[in-house]
């Protein structure tokens, strides 16, 4: 995807809500992205193999949960961030 098609998808709050459901992988690991946050520029990608404990209100140890990542897909420029070059769409590259 050329730049400039990647500063549009990430202006467009539609199409970015579009890879919620799409399969990633993130640092060679299988991931699915599972929300998009846009006041925080954030999309969250949940693994399919991997778990964490998730914490209860008082911080202690409640349940096993997939691992999440946040990731900062905009920079405060309103940029891409480099997340973009880690992350390789299962079902095929993203399109302008």
């Amino acid at each position: 995807m050329s730049d400039s098609a990647l500063q549009g998808l990430i202006e467009n709050e539609r199409a970015m809500r579009k890879l919620i459901g799409r399969r990633v992988t993130y640092l060679n690991q299988p991931y699915e992205i599972i929300d998009f946050v846009s006041d925080e520029d954030l999309i969250i990608l949940s693994a399919f193999e991997e778990e964490g404990m998730q914490e209860d209100s008082y911080g202690r140890a409640h349940r096993m949960v997939p691992k999440q990542q946040s990731l900062r897909f905009r920079d405060a420029e309103g940029h891409p961030t480099h997340v973009w070059e880690e992350l390789a769409f299962l079902d095929g590259p993203l399109h302008a």
